[in-house]
């Protein structure tokens, strides 16, 4: 994807990230998995993929790796939009099997100087219910020189 076609997928407030959000979208783990961006606004994004043979199980349906890596993509997508963050937790149900284009949905949850949480909603072609998760992101400090602070374990 061009940089000017992910913008046109941006809504205007979220189009000054264009550039980091292509380094996302150029993860060597979502073009494998053929992840798509469908949308992006600053409350809201929206990512896709196209199930394909090799990411199905032995019962023919979309393995739950390949609907984990969607939401989790599209996860980090949402948490590092605007600020560098770090996936911490993640909780996820799955309701239908998966097979066709799926869509994930990621929407904030709560925001805030520490931690970012959202919630990921996927569907399948027909609109139905395939999976969801809850997922929580730490943000990564910065000192004044821009390098990470990492806290401190004891």
């Amino acid at each position: 994807m061009e940089l000017e076609d992910l913008r046109s997928r941006m809504s205007p407030d979220a189009q000054q990230y264009a550039e980091r959000t292509l380094d996302m979208y150029n993860a060597p783990f979502a073009r494998v998995l053929g992840i798509e961006i469908e949308s992006i606004d600053l409350d809201r994004v929206v990512c896709s993929l196209t199930v394909r043979p090799e990411q199905m199980n032995s019962m023919g349906r979309a393995h739950g790796a390949t609907i984990y890596g969607l939401i989790d993509h599209t996860f980090a997508i949402a948490s590092n939009l605007v600020r560098d963050c770090t996936g911490s937790s993640t909780n996820c149900i799955f309701y239908r099997p998966g097979s066709g284009k799926l869509t994930a949905v990621a929407v904030p949850i709560n925001r805030s100087r520490s931690m970012e949480m959202y919630d990921i909603r996927v569907t399948n072609e027909e609109g139905k219910l395939v999976a969801s998760s809850t997922c929580t992101a730490f943000a990564i400090k910065r000192d004044r020189d821009g390098r990470q602070v990492l806290p401190i374990l004891r």
